[in-house]
């Protein structure tokens, strides 16, 4: 059956409506910077003035500012001038949808309701039912891009010729070699890979969308022809299930001759075929046929050394700890591989160690220190609960009495580097106990009194210098 190609979509790309709506979402998190800021001053004249020149045809994209990161592995990021991110989202509202219908549902990367966690609970069903999985990954995807064909897959849906053009407008603006003022060159390797029309520049919400849409047929091919027992895709990581490792061998031949066919090629140094039941590598994790979940030990040591990094930062004066407490947030809430709460009598869900510290982030409705019950089963086995070094988020709704009892054996001395572990609370960072168990009681009163008398009774209250 014929698929239904779309056309007249530059105009709704184009129309003022649609660019306010892209400028509102383009402007969602961008604080105080400069660039944003100057956008939405004068928001009106510049949003008449895209429209302008996107439908007379003068609209020309502007310089990227290229720099480097090096987390989790050394890549070069491409920041577009901030009209030309709203030219991204509003074309990204009008062809998105377009798109969503057509993805199949196990495809998890940069799509609404879905991401790394739901990509986690997919593969965790999955290793449930097969004994045998196939992991890959497509080399230097990104750079790997070709235009063309790119190309032939949007046009086989878009029928609109002059947004065509200004899809091809904005690949065409990522040039090999560029550079913005005090960014970073384009390495020569990644240079060499852009010459002839390939490669897309990361950072840009275009890019991020355009590569779902390169796999799409892909996914098409492999879930319509090949049929294994289970398939999912994040990005450019790949998971086929099955139920023999000669079964998987055949289709991972097949991949990659079909990948070939995108001028794609399949990472030599990650393409494993494993039992289930000893684990399966995906998105930062590692999947078992039990169902449990673990954080690889290469994310640990990644964060470790920016943690380290960040608490170096704050004794400089260079970071503030504000940025410390978001960056730690963020690195729980992507390390916990459930985002439910745990409930009381449930499973506890642990979140792994950084160094010696044992990270859990609080929010509405999570217990603090003492409150929470139940099985500490987690994403790295064991019981944490009586770890000597515990590094706990708490957020301004804590209970008072157990900040009582944090302030009463901790001192409010300024952050060391060399200090040993430490507490986040609202109102900075500051040592803790030394070792601190975590128990239950019926009420907030009965545990911290609890925790008192163990304190006491295993000789582990850390007393302040002038207590001494």
């Amino acid at each position: 059956m014929r698929r239904r190609r779309f056309g007249d979509l530059f105009e709704q790309v184009a129309s003022l409506g649609n660019l306010f709506a892209a400028a509102k979402k383009a402007l969602r998190g961008r604080g105080l910077k400069m660039p944003a800021v100057a956008f939405a001053a004068d928001l009106e004249t510049e949003v008449v003035a895209l429209s302008h020149e996107l439908r007379s045809g003068s609209y020309r994209p502007g310089a990227y500012h290229y720099f480097e990161i090096f987390e989790p592995k050394r890549r070069l990021v491409a920041a577009a001038p901030f009209r030309d991110r709203v030219v991204h989202h509003a074309i990204c509202r009008v062809i998105e949808p377009i798109w969503e219908r057509r993805f199949i549902a196990d495809t998890y990367a940069c799509r609404p309701g879905k991401g790394t966690h739901a990509a986690l609970r997919r593969a965790r069903a999955l290793s449930r039912q097969y004994p045998w999985a196939l992991s890959c990954d497509i080399q230097r995807y990104f750079p790997s891009v070709n235009h063309e064909v790119l190309m032939g897959t949007l046009t086989r849906v878009i029928a609109d010729e002059r947004l065509l053009s200004l899809i091809r407008l904005i690949l065409a603006s990522h040039v090999p070699g560029d550079h913005g003022a005090g960014g970073a060159v384009v390495p020569e390797g990644e240079a060499g890979s852009l010459a002839g029309g390939t490669g897309l520049p990361i950072g840009n919400l275009t890019s991020q969308f355009f590569a779902n849409v390169m796999l799409d047929p892909f996914d098409h091919f492999v879930t319509e022809v090949v049929r294994p027992g289970g398939y999912v895709r994040y990005m450019d990581d790949i998971l086929v299930f099955g139920q023999s490792r000669s079964e998987l061998r055949a289709i991972g031949t097949r991949l990659r001759d079909r990948l070939a066919g995108f001028a794609l090629n399949i990472h030599p140094d990650k393409y494993r075929l494993t039992r289930t039941a000893a684990g399966v590598d995906f998105v930062g994790f590692t999947v078992f046929a039990d169902g449990r979940i673990r954080l690889r030990e290469k994310s640990l040591k990644n964060f470790r050394r920016r943690y380290r990094r960040l608490l170096a930062g704050v004794k400089r004066g260079h970071v503030k700890p504000a940025s410390v407490t978001a960056s730690v947030k963020s690195w729980v809430a992507h390390a916990r591989p459930s985002p439910q709460r745990a409930t009381p009598g449930g499973p506890a869900w642990q979140t792994p160690q950084v160094g010696n510290h044992c990270l859990r982030a609080g929010g509405p409705g999570w217990r603090a220190v003492g409150g929470m019950t139940g099985s500490s089963r987690g994403l790295r086995g064991g019981n944490w609960n009586n770890n000597a070094f515990n590094f706990v988020l708490q957020q301004e709704h804590e209970r008072p009495v157990e900040r009582e009892q944090q302030q009463r054996f901790s001192s409010r001395k300024p952050l060391q580097a060399d200090a040993g572990p430490i507490w986040w609370s609202p109102g900075g960072f500051f040592r803790p106990l030394r070792r601190q168990r975590l128990v239950s009681g019926t009420t907030p009163t009965a545990r911290a009194a609890r925790i008192s008398r163990l304190s006491h009774r295993t000789g582990q209250v850390k007393h302040r210098p002038d207590e001494a």
